[in-house]
């Protein structure tokens, strides 16, 4: 059920962070400096992540509240109207018997909004062959929702996570190049060019980063460097 998706993606959410943030009294001495370095590294990465995780988490909430209303809306007005044979006097007519309605539930299985639920728990678990495939079918299903380009997004975070730089880059530049009006197409042209950096295609990521500061000067993305 789509509630229950939610339910543990808040789970693994308060997980991550709970397990994220460093011990504020850790003592550093200095022969540890360059773990100390990549350890602040690591948890700005991880900050970075979950806070995509809210933004995705918030919209889904906010969506599966409006259709629980609008389905409320509807049970509420079972009420029907009644013509006289001279159609003079018009009579709202109640069931005759109280019958209790339903509780309200999220979408049915296989809307838009349950297909991306189910993929989305699964990339936040961790399970992204999964939610690669999720997320595919998601985009063939519904290629003009409105989480089209955050689903694509996550196809190239996956790929990411599984050090696949190669077709992450693929995937990233797919999701910048279809959708770029999105708010997180510079962090799509930003992960791109880590992807190629990673790889070993400097020149290639260094270009990707001017164009990112070109195109998307007073994005967060484009405030910062790549790795060396």
């Amino acid at each position: 059920m789509p509630l229950a998706l939610i339910a543990s993606l808040s789970l693994v959410l308060l997980a991550l962070l709970g397990g994220c943030a460093l011990p504020p009294s850790q003592t550093v001495s200095p022969a540890s400096s360059p773990d100390l370095a990549r350890i602040e590294k690591r948890q700005k990465e991880l900050d970075a992540q979950i806070a995509a995780l809210r933004g995705d988490l918030s919209q889904l909430q906010t969506e599966v509240r409006r259709q629980q209303a609008q389905l409320e809306g509807l049970q509420r007005s079972t009420v029907a109207e009644k013509d006289t044979a001279r159609g003079e006097i018009t009579a709202r007519v109640a069931p005759p018997e109280p019958v209790a309605p339903p509780a309200p539930s999220a979408p049915a299985p296989g809307s838009a909004t349950e297909t991306y639920l189910r993929a989305f728990s699964d990339y936040a678990s961790g399970r992204y062959p999964q939610a690669i495939a999720g997320f595919e079918e998601f985009l063939r299903a519904f290629p003009d929702n409105e989480y089209a380009s955050n689903a694509q997004f996550w196809i190239g975070e996956c790929y990411y996570a599984q050090q696949n730089y190669e077709q992450a880059a693929v995937e990233f530049m797919k999701m910048a190049t279809r959708y770029p009006q999105s708010t997180r197409t510079p962090d799509a042209l930003l992960k791109t060019a880590s992807a190629y950096q990673k790889l070993g295609r400097g020149d290639e990521a260094r270009q990707l980063m001017n164009l990112l500061r070109e195109r998307y000067p007073q994005s967060a993305a484009a405030q910062k460097n790549l790795e060396p």
